[in-house]
């Protein structure tokens, strides 16, 4: 089935991923906070410490324990915050669970752990039994002995599938992740001694949904069940399935990139995301690469990164609690809660000007089980009146390039509306404009259709 991918379309992925390889993962990258605390890496131990939080990383790399992905990052911090160096040799869960108990009031503005949260205790104590008794202590000897000895990466995933809870069967792409991290050159680390053509490709819903829209899924209703609002539990349950399917995309990437098939992975990850509830068809998906690379090439870097903590200041300059932080903003996200409808807050951040590198739009909220004329839907409450035609501007740059994916619905005072009719006559700057004071009705309404 790979043959069957026209020679057109690998063009298009190969450019594509030539010019996103580059971008660094949400993980791996130092501009963001919370910074880990073993940066800079200047010296061996410093290495030896990152080799082993990145592995804490991966295993937790699991919607099903930590919801949104930027949760790890926030997570393992609190947890070194609170524990220090400890943090890499505790085995009892119950020290564990006291802190990501704490950890998710903490963020209870923010976000929320996945519906298996109660055994990340369990999960990170498995890390840290495997890196003191296994590698004795020291991950990255232990891989350089293994790689002396002729061993394979697939041969530390099989000793990582028996030794760490959840990183078996279809969780063995969370050790195909950390493996890409810790082997492939920058923006990845380096630091094991394996052969990046050794590889495999990480399978995730996002880079299923590439996969299925290359046309390379046997299964005709994946496409349908990868775009319904629930995720496809059923077929990440299916082993040898997953084995299959994992295989088959690695070996579509080594047609492409022999030498480094999991130059791949970030890439299609990022598309992948982009792809949710859309069409998983070769044209839908010719379509997103030539805007992605159209829209590099006008704004000279990457369209968005993805975020951790965007910090936000009071009056008088403290820094406060990341989440939504105004009263506005808490009440949307308050009813949003309360309703269920499920939302990431201030999850990305857009590049918008190839002249000012630093004019972006970070949304307030997105919901991705809503959308509107197959775009997702942001939600973007706005109380303050001294910079609305600032704002306003961000927000019409931001749809000029991005309106044919998201739907941008400003919600804003009763008493705004006049100013921004006057401002904005020709209503370049929203698709919908809601009132304060009806937006629940509207949202309700908008649910419904």
């Amino acid at each position: 089935m790979i043959e069957q991918v026209p020679n057109d379309l690998k063009d298009l992925i190969v450019r594509f991923v030539q010019t996103y390889s580059g971008v660094t993962d949400l993980e791996l990258d130092l501009h963001l906070h919370p910074k880990p605390s073993f940066m800079p890496l200047n010296s061996y131990q410093a290495k030896r410490e990152e080799a082993h939080y990145f592995l804490l990383a991966a295993a937790l790399s699991d919607y099903h324990l930590t919801g949104n992905p930027r949760n790890i990052r926030l997570l393992l911090n609190h947890l070194s915050e609170a524990f220090g160096d400890k943090l890499y040799t505790i085995m009892n869960p119950l020290e564990f669970k006291r802190e990501v108990d704490r950890f998710e009031q903490k963020i209870e503005n923010l976000d929320h752990l996945g519906e298996a949260k109660a055994e990340i205790p369990e999960v990170l104590c498995s890390v840290n039994q495997f890196v003191s008794q296994k590698a004795n202590g020291d991950l990255i000897d232990y891989i350089t002995k293994l790689s002396r000895k002729g061993r394979k990466p697939k041969d530390f995933v099989e000793t990582l599938s028996y030794s760490v809870k959840r990183m078996n069967k279809q969780h063995k792409s969370k050790s195909w992740l950390y493996l890409r991290w810790m082997v492939r050159g920058p923006p990845d680390l380096g630091l094991f001694q394996f052969d990046p053509k050794d590889l495999m490709v990480s399978l995730t819903t996002p880079k299923l949904r590439v996969y299925v829209a290359l046309g390379l899924s046997d299964n005709d209703n994946l496409p349908f069940e990868l775009n319904s609002k629930n995720k496809p539990d059923s077929w990440w349950e299916n082993t040898a399935q997953f084995d299959a399917d994992a295989d088959k995309l690695t070996q579509f990437a080594c047609s492409l990139f022999p030498d480094d098939p999991a130059k791949i992975d970030f890439p299609f990850f990022i598309l992948g995301t982009w792809l949710e509830y859309s069409d998983l068809t070769p044209i839908s998906l010719e379509r997103s690469l030539r805007f992605f690379i159209q829209k590099h090439q006008e704004l000279l870097g990457p369209l968005m990164r993805y975020l951790t903590v965007v910090y936000h200041y009071n009056r008088v300059g403290e820094r406060i609690e990341p989440g939504a932080f105004t009263a506005f903003e808490r009440g949307v996200y308050d009813h949003l809660k309360n309703k269920q409808v499920i939302s990431y807050y201030e999850f990305m951040e857009f590049k918008l000007s190839q002249e000012n590198q630093s004019l972006t739009y970070k949304p307030d909220f997105l919901l991705p089980q809503l959308t509107n004329h197959g775009r997702k839907v942001l939600l973007e409450p706005h109380g303050i009146k001294t910079n609305l035609k600032e704002f306003l501007n961000k927000t019409k740059t931001f749809r000029k390039h991005y309106s044919k994916y998201f739907c941008l619905i400003l919600i804003v005072p009763d008493d705004f509306i006049e100013t921004i009719n006057n401002l904005d006559p020709e209503h370049d700057t929203y698709d919908f404009l809601w009132k304060q004071s009806n937006y629940k009705i509207q949202l309700e309404n908008f649910q419904s259709t």
